[in-house]
């Protein structure tokens, strides 16, 4: 199914086809769950059907028949978890040399099926020294059938040499009415649950897709605001406590602890919003803005972010955690 949103960029590629000025390699960039890989995925089904009707896949071709199961051959989709053969090593949260000598080999086959050969690389932020280099080396003189396509959060994390190489485009969030259309074509939902999608997902078309087809992970999500309301209203003795617990959790899964924190700081999003639209509101019980101000509210958004950067830089976890609940407004603290 291709969502609604990030038509315009759509529209710009499939143009680019139609008078044959597209590039070899793309870097598609912008906020996690806006469709980024599914859009890779429909430029890719724009490049490889043999039978565009009115600019727009058939459906019907082999390839488009593929596709649509993602088991076409000529699209190869890398990431960290991807197996590298004689490597023992699959914990590696990078993608390493190993992978792009392996993209090198296969792209030197050529296509099996279609006119090029697609490698959609994902999270590509994660490329460590070494593959970036390699990847260097390998624009230098790429396969004139190959198209590489890099999928990233922040365009920033990539080596500047890769990023002047390639052609970006930038995804941006789709807005409340592109996701109600969205959900109402694909999913049936009562209006509140919706609604509550909509505003859960703040414009992120992948994320609004899993919940509407997962509703009970709306459930998870509440439990998770409800966890932040208890950490902000406890005592500092208290959030130390849980400071140990999450550098503890943080040393086994530390996806778990972004995806986490990053809830955190859309809930105070959601609230700062409500402020402003008092239909805007998730219906949950404990009102963060009883015990704070949206001064405040916004200045803990600016600690979550800061505590999941230097997470990210590999600070020390515990440290961490205990700067962020110190520097966490106190729930006796005068509201602004």
């Amino acid at each position: 199914m291709r969502s609604y949103s990030n038509n315009n960029v759509y529209n710009l590629l499939k143009n680019s086809i139609k008078k044959d000025i597209f590039s070899h390699f793309y870097i598609f960039f912008g906020p996690n769950n806006v469709g980024k890989k599914r859009m890779a995925l429909d430029f890719s089904n724009l490049l490889l059907c043999d039978s565009l009707i009115e600019e727009e896949p058939c459906n019907n071709c082999e390839n488009c028949k593929k596709i649509s199961t993602d088991n076409h051959f000529d699209i190869q989709i890398i990431d960290h978890n991807t197996p590298i053969d004689g490597s023992k090593d699959s914990k590696s949260d990078q993608i390493r040399i190993g992978h792009i000598h392996e993209i090198i080999r296969v792209a030197n086959l050529g296509p099996f099926m279609s006119k090029y050969k697609i490698f959609i690389v994902n999270h590509a932020e994660n490329l460590n020294i070494e593959a970036s280099n390699a990847f260097l080396k390998l624009l230098e003189e790429p396969p004139p059938s190959s198209i590489f396509i890099f999928i990233v959060n922040d365009i920033s994390l990539l080596y500047p040499t890769i990023v002047s190489r390639a052609q970006r485009i930038r995804l941006s969030e789709a807005s409340e009415e592109e996701m109600s259309n969205y959900l109402n074509e694909y999913f049936t939902l009562d209006k509140p649950t919706e609604n509550k999608i909509i505003q859960l997902s703040s414009g992120k078309i992948k994320l609004a897709e899993s919940l509407a087809k997962n509703i009970s992970l709306l459930d998870d999500y509440e439990e998770s605001y409800n966890r932040f309301f208890d950490y902000c209203n406890s005592e500092l003795s208290e959030r130390l406590n849980i400071s140990k617990k999450l550098s503890s959790r943080f040393s086994t899964d530390r996806n778990i602890i972004y995806n986490e924190l990053s809830l955190w700081a859309d809930f105070c999003k959601i609230v700062i919003k409500r402020n402003y639209n008092k239909s805007y509101d998730l219906g949950y019980e404990n009102k963060l803005e009883s015990i704070f101000s949206v001064n405040q509210i916004n200045k803990i958004i600016l600690i979550l972010l800061k505590t999941i950067s230097n997470l990210r830089e590999n600070a020390n976890s515990r440290l961490a955690f205990d700067v962020m609940g110190l520097n966490i407004p106190g729930k006796n603290e005068k509201i602004l």
